[in-house]
């Protein structure tokens, strides 16, 4: 707590959860304002205002001052970092949560490889020029979202910065990777000039996070794909660089904002998270199988990724990123013409047929008919009725 020159005010600024700040405001030691979820300049604020208020006059820039003194103190005050107290805050959220929810995910890397915007460009709808001035992670950052109604990715971002790699290294250890499900990996696979560093990076926590947990997915995004040329060779000789030393798979995945690879990337990462997507293929093979039915997919309404899909892996990744795409801008449409559902779509071209048809408030079944098959009318319609039969099954696989 300190005391505010020249009054007898005294103000006193805490860490809140999600990196933000908690204001206290005392007048001869009574609370008169206690505030959270603040940032600095919010916090400059309201002390100016209640100055105002009052009839105080403090310049600006003596307030500036003294919330930057508070905040630079702010952690050996408190006896721990700034890391150290988000995690812990962290911790105690994440322990709340129901044991068959809990899929956490680590996202790290080096700064600026771009690690917050691979997930605010598809759980956040942001457009990739929105994410062109992200600003760097501080710290750590907690983040949970919601895949349908079952399914909650709850993402650590690690900053990227040396400083905050140097604490990672220490006591927060145990407390960041355990429990973790998936390790997600992001390379600027443009900034050449750290690949080596970037390399024992990702070795020392895939080292970390499978101490904890054997059975962890190993993930690396190669991001920035859209910035190379060579793609094909630069790919072949990074995925050789990385295995070294590291005996347990690891998937490999080019991504970029500005297309649909992000998609095709997250959409892998949710089939490693939801146990319930094997099940779920299995019933789509039923379907695959039918007469006029080249494949099947089920896709997340809200944030475009597949669920569940019988793509052969060649063809999945324009497939999957512009059918993700495709029901992101199908979504947008429905809040904005405030439709409450689509209970079904039909695309025809002179070549190509896809039917849509709703699973669940969440979830879309899409079938992409083999043009290689005359598909007539009854034909069509038996294949929707099929389609139908199979949204039951998937529904019920899907919310038990």
């Amino acid at each position: 707590m300190k005391k505010i020159p020249g009054t007898l005010y005294q103000i006193d600024i805490g860490r809140a959860k999600a990196n933000r700040l908690k204001l206290k405001i005392s007048y001869r030691n009574e609370i008169v304002i206690e505030r959270t979820g603040l940032i600095e300049e919010e916090i400059i604020d309201i002390i100016q205002d209640l100055f105002e208020e009052r009839d105080l006059s403090i310049p600006q820039n003596r307030i500036d001052w003294i919330v930057k003194e508070e905040l630079k103190n702010l952690s050996t005050n408190q006896g721990v970092s700034f890391a150290e107290n988000t995690v812990s805050e962290m911790l105690d959220e994440f322990g709340e949560a129901p044991a068959e929810e809990m899929k956490k995910i680590i996202l790290t890397g080096l700064s600026n490889a771009g690690k917050t915007c691979i997930y605010e460009r598809i759980f956040e709808s942001k457009n990739p020029w929105e994410l062109m001035h992200s600003a760097q992670t501080k710290g750590i950052s907690y983040k949970e979202y919601k895949v349908g109604n079952v399914l909650k990715p709850i993402i650590w971002d690690l900053g990227g910065q040396q400083q905050y790699l140097d604490e990672y290294h220490g006591p927060l250890r145990k407390s960041i990777y355990q429990k973790a499900s998936i390790l997600l990996f992001v390379l600027d696979i443009s900034d050449t000039e750290r690949f080596e560093d970037a390399v024992k990076e990702f070795q020392w926590a895939a080292d970390q996070i499978q101490s904890f947990n054997q059975d962890v997915e190993l993930n690396i995004f190669l991001h920035k794909i859209d910035l190379i040329h060579d793609k094909a060779e630069i790919i072949e000789y990074l995925k050789r660089l990385f295995s070294k030393n590291i005996s347990k798979k690891i998937s490999f995945h080019p991504t970029s904002i500005f297309n649909e690879s992000l998609f095709k990337a997250w959409s892998e990462i949710i089939l490693q998270m939801a146990p319930k997507s094997k099940y779920i293929n299995s019933i789509l093979k039923q379907l695959k199988n039918h007469e006029g039915v080249s494949n099947v997919m089920v896709i997340e309404k809200s944030t475009g990724l597949a669920c569940s899909s019988t793509l052969e892996e060649s063809d999945e990744d324009i497939v999957i990123g512009m059918f993700s795409l495709l029901m992101v801008t199908i979504e947008k449409f429905r809040v904005k013409m405030q439709f409450d559902t689509f209970k079904e779509l039909r695309l025809k071209s002179e070549n190509n047929y896809i039917l849509m048809i709703d699973v669940t408030a969440d979830l879309f079944l899409v079938i992409i008919l083999d043009t290689d098959t005359e598909l007539k009318t009854n034909l069509i319609e038996d294949i929707y009725n099929k389609g139908k039969v199979i949204t039951q099954q998937i529904s019920k696989v899907w919310m038990e």
